[in-house]
């Protein structure tokens, strides 16, 4: 998820036309060649007449995108909390399946509080293999019928996948809305009932 767009990027003086992503830290892009900047690391950052200026030491990429090149500047100045990305709201009920970082529990508790009981708003279930996709049906089972599931799972793991997860959960009654980083080793697919079966 994030800002996209279809436009030239100019770096080092090539250019090139192609699809430009900005959002969960970072912004690349895909044409004739790539890259993919942390927003962590960027040096240079403006916006004149349209075009967003990007530099990460002496590489300075220049986004051609129009009236988008203010609110991608303001995205990357102004990134949205983890907590902020995944919905969690105060006066949520939450549950957290599994082993997280130390870090996200203070975050979840400054926001929402201890854990609550079901019905649950959103539930953020760990997942590593195979075995751990029938936490989703355990989790569906105590959720509001408009509440979350927060799948997370290690990046780059060829055994265990994000079509694993959506699979089972098309499977199971629910379905896949939005894909986000939990942090530089975990990713994150949120899965909600589908309205046509919140009532059943």
């Amino acid at each position: 998820m994030g800002l996209e767009a279809t436009c030239k990027v100019v770096v080092n003086g090539t250019e090139s036309i192609g699809k430009a992503h900005c959002g969960d830290g970072e912004i690349d892009f895909r044409g004739d060649f790539r890259f993919r900047w942390k927003w962590s690391e960027i040096s240079i950052l403006e916006s004149q007449d349209g075009v967003l200026t990007v530099g990460k030491g002496e590489d300075v990429a220049n986004f051609h995108i129009g009236d988008a090149a203010d609110k991608w500047l303001f995205q990357i100045r102004n990134p949205k909390s983890r907590l902020d990305k995944f919905g969690l709201k105060p006066g949520h009920r939450y549950q957290v399946w599994g082993e997280f970082d130390e870090k996200f529990a203070s975050e979840l508790a400054e926001r929402a509080g201890t854990e609550g009981d079901a019905p649950l708003d959103i539930v953020f279930v760990r997942m590593d293999e195979a075995d751990d996709l029938q936490k989703l049906s355990e989790a569906r089972a105590v959720i509001e019928p408009n509440g979350m599931i927060w799948a997370v799972w290690p990046k780059g793991r060829k055994t265990f996948r994000e079509d694993d997860i959506r699979n089972y959960g098309l499977a199971n009654g629910l379905v896949d809305v939005k894909v986000a980083s939990f942090s530089n080793e975990l990713s994150a697919l949120k899965l909600v009932i589908p309205v046509a079966l919140r009532n059943k």
